[in-house]
């Protein structure tokens, strides 16, 4: 990859535009005040958009502990990181719900799978970043509908349902539900994406936080006790959830959006102002 710099001499032989003193101190008067207006409005919009995070991490982990229905009897969970769920659910281990699958693929040429925190994606080998192995034919199996998790380091680590057919770090936990006649995908997903989230698995993982190291180990995961709510409400759950977090998704992307906006008017602001394109005289 070719990097491109300024050296002395290129700096040196560099010609700039230099207006008279007073008009320069103009300049800087009118791009002081215009750039901390638009440096203002980035920052409410970054503050908009740490509130809709936020907002969206409550709201599932609310749906996914209490359920939809505001008026329910609640009820003790036994649960460490839950203190109460609805009267009609029930409680599980993890071993009972979905079951652990290690399928080595023993040959080369399948698509290969990255677990990024924008979900399971395939590698994309043409950045030339991240590790890469010498062979992928130790790597295990991945199914569509699989879950994959990178149990290694809760930090950084996410877990997701694979859209793909491919491969995947043999380091990481590959798993499937036991039986989708009581365990809706849909619902665990973001049930353990919120534990994600929430650092609620940090309870029962090993490791050194300040280090990044923080690993579910297998025991730990089969042994974690999650809600269990009746089939059609965990799906009516993942169904509103799907819904609300489309919406706040989008309302992050548009903010998203105009801070980029914002910041190519704010290089233009400067560009003109600065090659004389717009009268400062008035600032």
């Amino acid at each position: 990859m070719k990097v491109f710099h300024v050296n002395q001499g290129n700096l040196h032989e560099t010609y700039v535009t230099v207006p008279p003193c007073d008009v320069q101190r103009r300049i800087v008067s009118y791009l002081d005040e215009r750039c901390a207006a638009i440096d203002d409005d980035v920052k409410k919009r970054q503050k908009v958009i740490e509130r809709l995070k936020e907002y969206k991490k409550s709201l599932i982990a609310h749906a996914v502990t209490k359920g939809l229905d505001p008026t329910a009897e609640m009820k003790d969970s036994d649960i460490k990181w839950v203190d109460q769920i609805p009267s009609n659910w029930q409680t599980s281990k993890l071993k009972a719900l979905f079951q652990i699958t290690k399928r080595i693929a023993g040959v080369e040429g399948l698509t290969v799978l990255s677990i990024t925190q924008d979900g399971i994606r395939p590698k994309d080998f043409s950045t030339g970043k991240g590790q890469f192995a010498e062979t992928y034919s130790h790597y295990q199996l991945v199914h569509p509908g699989d879950f994959a998790m990178n149990h290694m380091d809760l930090l950084t680590g996410w877990v997701d349902i694979s859209r793909y057919e491919g491969v995947t770090s043999p380091d990481y936990r590959v798993f499937s539900a036991r039986d989708l006649a009581v365990s809706n995908p849909s619902y665990y997903l973001y049930l353990f994406q919120m534990c994600y989230l929430n650092r609620v698995f940090f309870g029962s993982a090993n490791g050194v936080a300040d280090k990044g190291r923080m690993r579910l180990q297998t025991n730990a995961f089969n042994n974690f006790v999650v809600p269990l709510p009746p089939l059609e409400e965990q799906k009516r759950i993942a169904a509103y959830l799907d819904e609300r977090c489309v919406a706040i998704d989008e309302a992050i992307s548009r903010q998203e959006q105009l801070i980029e906006k914002l910041g190519e008017y704010r290089k233009s602001v400067i560009h003109h102002a600065v090659t004389g394109k717009i009268d400062c005289t008035e600032a």
